[in-house]
């Protein structure tokens, strides 16, 4: 790591006093559900820390959301880990989108213990949301999901995005529209179309996803590029412009602090969208904390990074992994 100091003017907020409980209940449903199934995947999840995730992104929220965000977080990370470090295979990855996509069809029976996983939580985590939220983080789940078969075909081609293309690519491949949506349940908001629309929030929404994702691939070179994953955008910055390490990661390091500055534009440009729209009361307060959060999530998504032994590992120990998951 050769960039020491990151631009970083959030505050962190500590962490969840009920991680320890939350935790204790994804590893009986992770148990439960067969997603660890050997020794070198119940390691990998410790490294992980999902629960630590949730922990630092929502540190106010009650013991059975925290306790099913930190599930759904362990799943995302077990689907992650069947592609990213695994040799492309295209086929494979298709079935795979293909199982967990037939997950959102009314009476459709989920095969293989991702499916099955996913359908209870997705049961779960849409027990009393709008119609909104859930076409909202149905639509980022698909296209977290379908950026696996791209890259699958990428990796076997040699052909990858540039920089700019990359970037809008990683804001879907990170998952974390989907983080943001579902942290919603945490905080007890359920954002209405309004406040989804305004151009603003979306501003600030892309902005928190992409450094989320960008600072992921500063904190993932080292492994990325053992498990010949190029899919990072220093290593993309290093081929394509001719960068060393150091040169490359000061190049990321600017975009993350561009991310910083736009979320900061957008949230002093909110409350006049919302005059604009004529959205007042809860609807108002709602969309105001949740941009607030937004700052906290980056926040915790950083302090994280720290704290997981899954970025901190040398590789041969952070990429050990079990068989990948039928």
């Amino acid at each position: 790591m050769h960039v020491t100091e990151f631009f970083m003017p959030f505050d962190s907020e500590g962490a969840n006093p009920a991680e320890s409980e939350a935790e204790q209940v994804m590893w009986a449903w992770l148990e439960r559900c067969d997603l660890v199934p050997s020794e070198p995947t119940r390691r990998r999840m410790r490294r992980t820390r999902p629960a630590r995730m949730y922990a630092l992104w929502c540190p106010y929220a009650g013991v059975d959301a925290l306790g099913l965000l930190s599930r759904f977080t362990a799943w995302a990370f077990i689907v992650d880990d069947q592609f990213d470090i695994e040799i492309p295979d295209s086929a494979r990855t298709l079935a795979t989108i293909t199982e967990l996509e037939e997950v959102f069809e009314y009476g459709a029976q989920p095969r293989g213990v991702l499916a099955v996983a996913f359908a209870e939580l997705w049961r779960e985590l849409c027990a009393g949301r709008s119609s909104q939220w859930r076409h909202a983080v149905r639509t980022e789940l698909s296209a977290w999901l379908w950026t696996y078969y791209t890259e699958s075909i990428g990796r076997l081609t040699d052909r990858y995005p540039d920089l700019d293309d990359y970037r809008a690519h990683r804001r879907d491949s990170v998952a974390l529209y989907v983080f943001l949506d579902i942290s919603e349940i945490a905080e007890g908001v359920d954002l209405c179309a309004a406040a989804r629309g305004l151009p603003a929030l979306r501003a600030i929404r892309e902005a928190s996803v992409e450094h989320m994702g960008l600072f992921n691939d500063i904190l993932s070179i080292d492994s990325d590029e053992a498990s010949e994953y190029l899919y990072n955008s220093v290593l993309l910055a290093e081929r394509q412009q001719g960068l060393d390490r150091k040169q490359a990661v000061e190049v990321v390091d600017r975009m993350l602090t561009e991310c910083v500055r736009r979320m900061l534009t957008g949230i002093d440009a909110l409350p006049a969208e919302l005059d604009a729209a004529g959205l007042s009361g809860r609807e108002r307060a709602d969309i105001l904390s949740t941009a607030t959060c937004y700052t906290r999530y980056v926040r915790a998504n950083f302090d994280y990074h720290y704290q997981a032994a899954r970025y901190t590992s040398a590789p041969r120990e952070a990429l050990e992994h079990g068989a990948p998951l039928t």
